[in-house]
């Protein structure tokens, strides 16, 4: 449930210490939105190694002269996506698209 513009989210999370400074999570402001959560996702996914060992269960049989990417990438990048709403990976390529144009 996502709490009304006039209630109090007091919760707060604490990341550690990143090159000296501290990283606090709040919710504090206000009805905000952003795919900028991402990066909280993919730092405890890192920590969590949760695609990582997701990844250890697929044999990649790929000859390695034609792999660009790892399949723990492909699979990090493809349960990214579905966090931030992407239903296949061809919207996330669209979007960038277009952001970048020239």
């Amino acid at each position: 449930m996502t709490p009304s513009s006039t209630e109090s989210i007091s919760q707060r999370l604490s990341f550690g210490k990143i090159k000296g400074r501290e990283v606090i999570a709040n919710f504090n402001g206000g009805r905000i939105s952003s795919d900028r959560g991402i990066v909280l996702i993919a730092e405890l996914d890192k920590k969590l190694r949760i695609t990582a060992r997701f990844a250890e269960c697929f044999q990649d049989n790929r000859h390695l002269s034609y792999v660009d990417y790892s399949v723990h990438n492909l699979l990090a990048q493809r349960v990214y996506g579905l966090i931030l709403g992407h239903e296949d990976v061809k919207s996330i390529f669209s979007q960038i698209k277009g952001k970048y144009k020239k």
